[in-house]
């Protein structure tokens, strides 16, 4: 019996914890040791007091205070019978937000750069030393951000010159270091400046690939990136996730968690491979389809398929790659011709009507609209909202159910298209199941309309959709040093 198992077969055994710090907020999701969430905790950022440069706005006291107020609040919220069998925690956030801090001391001195907001001024720059197709070659990479903050205050040595971040909010450091989004959460419990994990490093250069003989594959920054100006600033401790980083050793930690001492702190992730793991699968060919205002894919392969240009790009999760792609046409199709309970209402009609058509041809039957507002549209974002309004407003059906049945199926087969199009790229699998997290997936003749277009491949709505949960099943595999963090059936059934 494993570990994990005995521990689930005793009474009052281990908890693991999830922290995911999103953009408007945070959750906390506990596991036991069968992978079963026991406690969750919820906490809302400051109210936004300006717009700030990437559009989400900034709230109260800045992004860095309301993220540290909402992990303590997190986790002061769970009880303390909780927080006493916790043995570890693992931290996910927004991909591409970075924080400049002081290395002594962790001091946030630069307002935090958000995983949207753009710095154009290094693009040039980057593109000149990263490879073709690289990851970093995005105005939005935590790289071109580390870039432009460099020049822009020569290195730390003056306050901010932008015109978006005042002169009085950024001081001059003499020991910059950058932090991502998680990392710096995570700081705030095991207090080591310069400690992050493969897929939040990903946007920054760092190449989990890289390595030979016995370090194969432990990853490690290129040497293109290793020769740039701040080299020195970039954290240099880069851990797969799920494995351990630290202890819950600093004083605020010590005051929420009764065990400190025994508190391991576990690298985590970014919000999207941590609401990956939530689905609970790992195996080639396994996939998961985020399906809210955008659309967002990632595959589970043996081989890795990078290409900036067409908005695809690889994070490496326990041996194998996440292949993902995203599209920005989603949801929001539906959100601006339909409201929520014209939703229900339309897609009863056209399940209904499916349903009462089948009969003995029911293998044969096709529930696809004929139409397709985005013929030959793949991943990335070449088409614009006003493109892409226009399109449905060129054709519209006078039935309302046909018009959502268009809707729903040119999404559908731009997923469709995506993920061969990822297998065409070099993904060493093409999808054997699909599991759907956001509000998509509440909608089941949607999910039908999507296993169609891609020829009869299982899609079913994820059974656990919480980025928190997929990061404390992190937490988990750290504290046992599993090599997944999917629980086997023998540790379920405990």
């Amino acid at each position: 019996m494993s570990a994990a198992a005995k521990a689930a077969s005793a009474p009052e055994g281990p908890l693991f914890l999830g922290l995911d710090f999103g953009t408007s907020g945070a959750r906390c999701v506990a596991v036991d040791a069968r992978g079963d969430a026991v406690a969750e905790t919820s906490a809302k950022y400051p109210p936004i007091v300006d717009g700030g440069k990437g559009g989400d706005g900034i709230p109260t006291g800045g992004w860095a205070e309301a993220w540290r107020g909402a992990l303590w609040s997190l986790l002061d919220d769970l009880p303390v019978d909780v927080r006493e069998r916790v043995v570890s925690v693992a931290v996910d956030g927004t991909s591409g937000t970075a924080l400049v801090v002081n290395g002594d001391d962790g001091s946030v001195v630069y307002p935090p750069m958000l995983y949207n907001e753009k710095r154009d001024d290094a693009v040039d720059a980057i593109a000149g030393v990263a490879p073709e197709g690289h990851t970093t070659r995005s105005a939005s990479s935590a790289l071109c951000k580390l870039h432009s903050w460099w020049f822009e205050t020569e290195g730390g040595k003056k306050a901010s010159a932008n015109a978006a971040v005042p002169p009085g909010e950024s001081v001059p450091v003499a020991n910059p270091k950058l932090l991502h989004h998680a990392d710096w959460v995570a700081y705030l419990l095991h207090g080591v400046v310069g400690v992050t994990d493969h897929n939040n490093a990903l946007k920054l250069g760092f190449d989990p690939g890289l390595g030979n003989g016995e370090n194969e594959r432990t990853g490690a920054y290129p040497d293109w990136i290793l020769r740039q100006p701040y080299a020195a600033m970039l954290p240099m401790t880069c851990l797969a996730p799920g494995t351990v980083a630290g202890a819950c050793v600093t004083t605020e930690a010590k005051k929420r968690f009764p065990n400190a001492e025994r508190v391991r702190v576990v690298a985590g992730t970014t919000d999207s491979v941590a609401a990956f793991a939530a689905a609970r699968c790992s195996d080639c060919g396994d996939c998961v389809t985020s399906l809210g205002s955008s659309l967002a894919l990632k595959l589970v392969s043996e081989t890795r398929v990078d290409d900036a240009a067409a908005g695809v790009y690889s994070h490496r999760l326990c041996g194998k790659w996440l292949v993902g792609g995203a599209s920005n046409l989603g949801g929001w199709l539906l959100r601006s011709h339909f409201d929520d309970d014209e939703l229900v209402k339309l897609t009863a009609e056209l399940r209904d009507e499916a349903t009462s058509s089948l009969g003995s041809d029911a293998a044969k039957k096709t529930i696809l609209s004929e139409l397709d507002y985005f013929p030959g549209v793949l991943m990335g974002f070449g088409l614009s909202v006003e493109e892409a309004t226009k399109r449905l407003c060129s054709d519209r059906p006078e039935s309302d159910a046909e018009f959502l049945r268009a809707i729903l199926s040119s999404v559908a087969r731009v997923e469709a298209r995506s993920y061969d199009t990822l297998v065409s790229m070099g993904a060493s699998h093409a999808p054997k199941r699909v599991f759907t997290a956001g509000g998509g997936a509440r909608n089941d003749f949607w999910s039908s309309l999507r296993s169609e277009a891609m020829n009869g491949v299982f899609v079913a709505k994820s059974p656990f959709t919480e980025a928190a949960y997929g990061t404390a099943l992190l937490a988990r595999m750290g504290h046992y040093g599993y090599d997944t963090y999917v629980p086997s059936p023998e540790e379920e059934d405990a």
